[in-house]
């Protein structure tokens, strides 16, 4: 697998021009051992966004190549943004042990959209930010008596005056792809809540819902 998925963000990363953000990344190829461990890649990568009225992927984030490797990476640039947590459960039934799962989400991008469109600049619209994937022989997570799902990743920006979309595809071996999906609207506080019926269960979306700044019009993340 040449995708990595990501474990995290905790926390929106905002963009405060000029300053930089830094990307540190070591890779590691697992030995039987802690002491056997193999270093794949080891670098930190300062990322610069200048100033934009739209939210846009950015195409210029590069390729990046340490002694040993070479990381590509995918950036998206959110202006005006909130912080969107994300939270899901099981609701009603049950998920089964031999289900597996990918938990999406999409974010839309409202401000100056036209002028982005002009300039044929890469829409952060069909981007996929996947919060937790569990093919091959990785499984959902269903925690304690609330029925919690536990995500690989649960924080996404989104534009203040955007949605968010989370997306569940859920399939078993040799059998057809059951998919749902809710679209919330962006909020700058409080709490936005969902269902998503799966058919076999019901599942229960949350997202949370929180400023970035005292100045939101100005803090703008990456995705």
């Amino acid at each position: 697998e040449r995708n990595l998925l990501l474990v995290g963000p905790t926390r929106a990363i905002v963009l405060s021009m000029p300053e930089p953000v830094i990307v540190d990344v070591e890779l590691k190829v697992k030995g039987t051992t802690e002491s056997e461990d193999k270093h794949l890649s080891f670098l930190a990568v300062p990322l610069l966004c200048h100033g934009k009225r739209y939210s846009c992927m950015l195409l210029n984030s590069g390729s990046y190549t340490s002694k040993l490797s070479t990381l590509e990476f995918r950036l998206g640039y959110i202006v005006s943004s909130v912080e969107a947590t994300i939270f899901v459960r099981v609701i009603c039934g049950s998920w089964p042990d031999d289900f597996h799962s990918q938990f999406a989400a999409f974010t839309t991008g409202v401000r100056w959209k036209d002028l982005a469109r002009e300039k044929k600049i890469a829409s952060v619209d069909d981007e996929r930010i996947l919060l937790l994937d569990s093919r091959g022989d990785q499984k959902v997570v269903v925690t304690g008596d609330d029925g919690k799902i536990v995500l690989s990743r649960c924080v996404v920006s989104v534009e203040d005056k955007g949605e968010l979309k989370v997306h569940v595809r859920a399939w078993k071996v040799d059998d057809s792809v059951v998919e749902a999906e809710m679209v919330f609207t962006a909020l700058k506080a409080g709490l936005s809540n969902g269902e998503l019926d799966m058919g076999f269960c019901k599942l229960g979306v949350s997202v949370a819902w929180s400023l970035i700044s005292r100045k939101p019009v100005y803090a703008d993340s990456v995705m």
